[in-house]
């Protein structure tokens, strides 16, 4: 389910950077719970655990690996909502966070979304399928140890909001670090 060996991605990341953190996006939007939300995490763009946004909203902005970007997607066009299910939610997130159109596979990350009140670990597009330094095992789903951190870093989300940065949590590092 998801990336095929998240906890070998999880080393390299962590061999890269040295401390790692989770970030809520500054150009997420803020919670409530009565609307529905397309998400995703990113590990790494174009191979690199950090980076300069090129494009999108977030152009000119630096990000790094376990960067979380949360939208409502209440307001988003018809034609992307129309889709859902069929990996137009997340690749709206992407184009509109990034710039990224929906074939390039530059961006390595697990999709998820918040809807009808209910967390949830699926993305066709981003989970289901490779992308640059990532190798998905084909599933929908988030795998899961992805699904472990995305359900902490959301609980996260809701309760202290947008722009807030923490610590991978020590259960999770020592898991995912053996």
């Amino acid at each position: 389910m998801g990336k095929e060996n998240f906890k070998k991605l999880y080393k390299r990341i962590k061999s890269e950077l040295g401390s790692i953190t989770c970030k809520i996006s500054g150009f997420s939007d803020e919670f409530d719970e009565d609307k529905d939300y397309a998400g995703m995490i990113v590990y790494a763009i174009d191979g690199e655990f950090a980076w300069e946004n090129t494009g999108g909203i977030a152009s000119g902005y630096r990000g790094k690996s376990f960067y979380i970007i949360i939208q409502c997607t209440d307001d988003w066009p018809s034609e992307v909502l129309r889709d859902v299910g069929n990996g137009r939610v997340h690749h709206y997130l992407i184009k509109n966070t990034f710039g990224f159109d929906f074939d390039q596979d530059i961006i390595c990350c697990g999709g998820f979304s918040y809807h009808e009140k209910k967390l949830k670990y699926s993305s066709i597009w981003l989970n289901g399928r490779d992308q640059t330094g990532c190798k998905s095992d084909g599933s929908k789903y988030l795998s899961r140890r992805e699904k472990t951190l995305v359900k902490d870093c959301f609980k996260k989300y809701k309760k202290y909001g947008i722009d807030y940065a923490f610590p991978i949590p020590s259960y999770i590092d020592k898991t995912y670090n053996r």
